[in-house]
């Protein structure tokens, strides 16, 4: 009886863990936002295994560091709507426009949680940010961009009852950690100084296409 429990919150967990590459993206180039100027914006993401639908608000805390605010829902495939949530900023390092740097440079840290149905996963990490502005015609500009990230991904099942032949059981959920890779990799096109285009594609344990959009908002 114990090993058919075992094989279910292991089908469980596995099954939370591929949400992983499914939220939240990068979804923004290596500089920063100006001191004291904030961007809203949302986004969508396509995701084998899953559709979301993603709401940001970034800031300028000072001429280097920027943060960030996330917070969306989840449509995993069999599954149920959920929320999603992260935390995030940025150091930038590097400015183009500044005489001996080839392209913009950050580092930041990050922080993202997803409510599954009956489970939960928490991933925190740290990741690297390159990109490199390119002006175009009629004061257009588009600015091409990697992130890669390493973090620490743990996935918790929550205890649930099965109804078999021989009655309701109870199953004891469980939990899982390891360490992730993900690259990210877009391009942020700036149409006119108010709003920005994203276009992003995510190859992490899963690929997922992300697009979306930031206004200047304050």
């Amino acid at each position: 009886m114990k090993s058919w429990k075992v094989f279910i919150v292991t089908v469980l967990i596995l099954a939370a863990g591929n949400v992983s590459a499914q939220f939240l993206g990068q979804m923004s180039s290596a500089d920063v936002v100006d001191l004291n100027t904030g961007k809203a914006g949302g986004y969508v993401v396509l995701a084998d295994g899953a559709t979301a639908v993603v709401g940001s608000v970034r800031y300028g805390f000072s001429e280097y560091i920027e943060g960030r605010g996330r917070f969306g829902f989840i449509d995993p495939d069999g599954g149920d709507m959920s929320i999603i949530f992260g935390a995030d900023f940025k150091y930038q390092l590097w400015g183009y426009n500044q005489p001996d740097y080839p392209f913009d440079l950050a580092l930041g840290g990050f922080l993202e949680y997803a409510d599954l149905s009956h489970s939960s996963l928490l991933g925190v990490g740290g990741s690297v940010i390159g990109s490199l502005p390119l002006a175009m015609k009629n004061n257009h500009s588009i600015e091409p961009y990697a992130r890669f990230n390493l973090r620490m991904q743990r996935v918790s099942v929550d205890d649930f009852t099965v109804t078999t032949g021989l009655g309701t059981e109870t199953v004891k959920g469980g939990s899982d950690s390891e360490l992730k890779l993900g690259l990210n990799v877009g391009a942020v096109f700036s149409v006119i100084d108010l709003v920005d285009f994203t276009a992003e594609i995510q190859i992490d344990d899963d690929t997922a296409f992300l697009l979306g959009i930031d206004i200047l908002a304050f």
